[in-house]
């Protein structure tokens, strides 16, 4: 006789095992593939960078940057458009373009990105072809 499937049968309990394993890692997959997608990539191939220079007295001045470099930092330092100023968190930009920010008086360098503020140090600001970079004399730790 043939043994008809109850519902709860080890049969039917494996089967939506399998369905269940099969759905999760349909799912993996496609998170995965979401967040790769998302994350920010270097490019080490070469790129080309643009970077303006806005000095304290309102002169600009323009940098055309072909680099291999993966971040801004070194890009910069490697271009000739800031100084190499090593502090206990990396690039430490105090000179731009020949002009040097005095800490005591409150001044510093604000870098933006493609128009959006940078929150983080040069040697962190992933580059890729075609980003724009600011760099703005600033007087005053209150202003951004």
């Amino acid at each position: 006789m043939d043994e008809q499937k109850q519902p709860g049968s080890a049969q039917n309990t494996n089967r939506w095992s399998l369905v269940a394993v099969i759905a999760l890692v349909v799912v993996v997959l496609a998170v995965r593939t979401a967040w790769k997608g998302d994350s920010p990539t270097t490019e080490t191939a070469q790129k080309l960078i643009w970077v303006q220079v806005l000095h304290g007295d309102g002169s600009i001045r323009d940098f055309d940057l072909n680099t291999d470099q993966e971040t801004l930092g070194p890009a910069l330092v490697e271009g000739g458009v800031v100084e190499d100023n090593q502090d206990g968190c990396g690039l430490s930009i105090r000179t731009a373009d020949g002009e040097t920010a005095d800490g005591s008086r409150q001044e510093w360098w604000r870098i933006t990105k493609n128009g959006e503020l940078v929150s983080t140090g040069a040697d962190a600001v992933l580059i890729a072809d075609g980003d724009r970079f600011e760099l703005a004399f600033q007087v005053g730790y209150g202003r951004s």
